[in-house]
């Protein structure tokens, strides 16, 4: 019986089976790292919309930007709900993975975000004093 170094080919058969396995592995660690910077770019968007925006129809201009500055995503629920004391912002994002097809296998389809963000809003003498200071 002849050794497996001796046989022609052996490292074609060994490279041919790990290459696609290393390949897949770095895709979906990827997709990760795309996730975790699509997470942090809806953190930041809505709290910035929520502390900063003074207008009340900034919902479109805020979902407009989610969906430009989302790398691998898209926005599937939206909702902006405001009284006299608060504001609320809930955002639902789905990143897509770019190998579904293998990796429903495993049972991941998509990576969720979901961001739910509480503001009080100042007073209007908060607002006055604010204007003034600014001057």
């Amino acid at each position: 019986m002849r050794k497996m170094r001796e046989i022609d080919g052996y490292m074609t058969l060994e490279a041919s089976l790990i290459v696609p396995v290393i390949c897949f592995l770095l895709v979906l660690l990827f997709s990760f790292f795309f996730y975790i910077m699509d997470l942090g770019i809806v953190s930041g968007t809505v709290k910035e919309a929520g502390l900063y925006s003074e207008k009340q129809k900034y919902g479109t201009d805020l979902r407009r930007d989610l969906e430009r500055k989302i790398m691998m995503g898209r926005i599937s629920s939206f909702s902006v709900s405001e009284t006299k004391e608060k504001r609320k912002i809930k955002v639902q994002a789905e990143i897509g993975v770019p190998v579904a097809g293998s990796v429903e296998f495993f049972g991941l389809r998509l990576f969720k975000i979901t961001e739910q963000q509480e503001f009080m809003l100042p007073k209007e003498t908060e607002k006055i004093r604010r204007w003034s200071l600014i001057e």
